[in-house]
């Protein structure tokens, strides 16, 4: 009788059969409910991740930084970037720790100038003409691009030792006297030029090998990276490489840090060495200067050169002597001397704001110097009656 009445309960009409459909029902359209609802879920999650994922790719851009052996390295930054955070960037990826005086540059063929630390580098590409152009200007690896970012030393220190204690400071300091040894921008004689080229087969090379004949340099043209400019043309190549050969022997067993080391300390003791020169400008009615002349600026002062291929000296300005500076978009100009005897000298050039801009930050430096005292009492006094103007 107990399973006659369970059999009736569900497969024969019974007044609990309508309560049952329905109870099947709601169940029915609660999973549906739920499904619809998770699905939705996801794909509103998708959705935003795929927004998410689009707005970082067009805020992230990569730049290229060069150096001066015209290698160079790509970065990923925001697009909101400063050109301080693109050089902390750079100077972790490379392992620099002693970085306080390299900077980013803005490097636009034969001209370049220092990168303010608030400014935006991606600003800055989309004024070289955006991407298409930037496309245009990529070449090969030995002809750079027009428009780059160039990371190099700025300030030259007369006490570095702790800063060439660094590998990455050193090799960077290295390469950046040897292009300016090749570019000719420090002047040397060929006795010199010689010796430094020996040491600079020992640090890419090591030991003079059998390998090291006739046609190892001219062959791959590989010479001018040897010589200096100004005096490749007054030997034959085959000349140059039988003397470059004969002073690399001379370093047999030198270590490549000890070479890059030794070519830095030769420079060092260069006139020119830790100058920073800007192109020749035109001299306006200045007494005792020729038409055209080479500014540079280094941690001593102002440095007047003719604008020869030796670069004569015409004079010498010390902080201690210049009592005032000023630049505009087209001219630069400085005042020396005291305050009853003083004379003023004043250039056409468009480089102006940027020489105002190079003696200001050797100033400063010099002026913690003095806060730190690490001075001696004769430079306690530089720099008092110092006062620079922009137009």
């Amino acid at each position: 009788g107990y399973q006659r009445r369970v059999r009736g309960f569900l497969f024969f009409p019974s007044p609990n059969l309508p309560f049952l459909f329905l109870l099947l029902l709601s169940f029915l359209l609660v999973l549906y409910y739920k499904n619809l609802v998770t699905k939705k879920k996801k794909k509103n999650l998708q959705t935003n991740n795929f927004i998410v994922q689009s707005s970082l790719f067009r805020m992230k851009r990569v730049v290229r930084v060069h150096f001066m052996d015209e290698s160079f390295k790509a970065f990923g930054i925001d697009s909101n970037a400063t050109a301080e955070q693109l050089r902390q960037i750079v100077v972790e990826r490379i392992g620099l720790k002693e970085d306080s005086c390299f900077a980013l540059f803005e490097k636009k063929d034969d001209w370049e100038r220092c990168l303010e630390f608030d400014e935006k580098p991606s600003d800055l590409m989309k004024q070289w003409g955006g991407e298409n152009d930037a496309k245009k200007a990529k070449t090969s690896e030995e002809q750079p691009p027009p428009f780059l970012f160039l990371f190099k030393k700025k300030i030259f220190l007369k006490d570095d030792e702790k800063e060439l204690l660094d590998e990455c400071a050193r090799n960077l300091v290295y390469i950046q006297a040897l292009a300016n040894v090749i570019e000719s921008v420090y002047v040397s004689t060929v006795e010199e030029a010689l010796r430094l080229a020996g040491l600079q087969m020992q640090a890419t090379y090591k030991d003079h090998n059998a390998s090291h004949i006739a046609g190892f340099l001219t062959a791959n043209n590989q010479l001018k990276k040897f010589i200096p400019k100004m005096h490749y043309s007054t030997k034959k190549p085959n000349e140059w490489e039988a003397l470059i050969f004969k002073e690399h022997q001379k370093h047999q067993g030198m270590q490549v840090e000890e070479a890059k080391l030794e070519y830095i300390r030769i420079c060092k003791l260069w006139r020119d060495y830790g100058t920073t020169f800007f192109p020749p400008c035109k001299s306006s009615n200045n007494k005792n200067l020729p038409n055209k002349v080479i500014i540079g600026v280094n941690s001593e002062g102002i440095r007047l050169l003719k604008n020869t291929k030796n670069k004569e000296l015409i004079s010498e300005h010390m902080f201690t002597e210049i009592c005032s500076w000023a630049s505009s978009s087209g001219t630069f100009a400085f005042e020396f001397g005291n305050q009853s005897d003083s004379q003023k000298y004043t250039f056409e050039t468009k480089h102006g704001s940027i020489i105002a801009s190079t003696i200001q930050t050797y100033i400063d430096i010099l002026v913690q110097m003095l806060k730190n005292g690490d001075d001696d009492d004769d430079q306690t006094q530089t720099g008092t009656g110092l006062s620079s103007e922009e137009d």
